[in-house]
């Protein structure tokens, strides 16, 4: 059987990792404009690729329904998820590079929170 580091021997070959890990919780807000959709940053990673993240989104009060994106490096959509008014959404992703929010060509007020707990090798 091998161990790790595809050695045979005991699994302490390895070296240890030495991981950080960071909390953030903030509110986020913002109006609504009847022509265009409004997008908001609400986390920017520019620490590590290899980057975990896990958390919750609020979407507190609004008029319409809000879309959650997470992206990577390259702007690509990872994963989306639409919230109604009133609602919240946990999360764990894994290599990602910004998580926004797109509030809907809807004119009004919208508000929550966001927390996010981020882990990566040092």
């Amino acid at each position: 059987m091998r161990g790790c580091c595809s050695n045979s021997a005991a699994m302490s070959c390895c070296p240890e990792k030495q991981y950080v890990q960071d909390k953030v919780c903030t509110p986020w807000s913002g109006t609504g404009d009847d022509t265009n959709p409004v997008i908001i940053t609400v986390f920017t990673n520019n620490v590590s690729h290899n980057i975990y993240g896990s958390g919750y989104l609020q979407y507190d009060i609004g008029p319409d329904p809000i879309t959650l994106s997470v992206l990577d490096g390259l702007g690509t959509v990872l994963y989306t998820n639409t919230l109604p008014p009133g609602t919240s959404i946990s999360f764990m992703y894994r290599r990602f590079a910004t998580i926004q929010l797109t509030l809907p060509a809807t004119a009004g007020a919208y508000q929550g929170e966001f927390c996010i707990t981020t882990r990566y090798a040092l």
